[in-house]
């Protein structure tokens, strides 16, 4: 577990510690078919008593294997997350489930949640090799980013033939 203590941050309004953990996609329960499956995650952060809250932000350093989109190659990215989240203990008295904030229990604070949750949406939806991906000739299938194909790409569909009269 990514589990942070928090005894002396408490002690002290303004304190702040660092602290850095280095993971893997199973152990915070990441797909297990995701990108990140079998590459290490690291984290780095510190965490900064407000006195109110405990704010806790720091980087997430990934490594993700992806499949282009439009090429259909493999491809490795490397990825740098950022994320914050405010605690507060929680004593029953003060919650107030209005407040952006998480809270904790006892003297370690979990992360791996936000860990989680800030990795999965990182995630892009579409994922390209390149801004500048060619893709994959929709007649040959042959990648266009390696070789020219000599494919006939001037066809027209036949219900659209007709408009092609009236530009003439």
């Amino acid at each position: 577990m990514m589990k942070i203590n928090v005894i002396k941050a408490k002690k002290e309004i303004g304190s702040q510690e660092t602290f850095e953990f280095v993971t893997s996609a199973e152990k915070i329960d990441l797909e297990s078919e995701g990108p990140w499956v079998g590459s290490e995650i690291k984290v780095t952060g510190e965490l900064v008593n407000n006195g109110r809250v405990l704010t806790i932000k720091g980087v997430i350093h990934a490594t993700a294997k992806n499949q282009c989109h439009r090429c259909l190659e493999n491809f490795i990215t490397k990825m740098d997350i950022s994320f914050s989240e405010d605690y507060q203990e929680n004593n029953d008295v003060d919650i107030d489930e209005e407040a952006d904030l998480a809270y904790y229990n006892g003297d370690e604070i979990d992360i791996a949640d936000v860990v989680r949750e800030s990795i999965i949406l990182a995630e892009p939806l579409k994922v390209l090799c390149s801004k500048s991906c060619k893709g994959l000739c929709p007649h040959c299938g042959i990648n266009l980013n390696t070789t020219v194909c000599s494919c006939n790409n001037d066809r027209i569909d036949p219900r659209l033939a007709v408009l092609s009269q009236l530009l003439k």
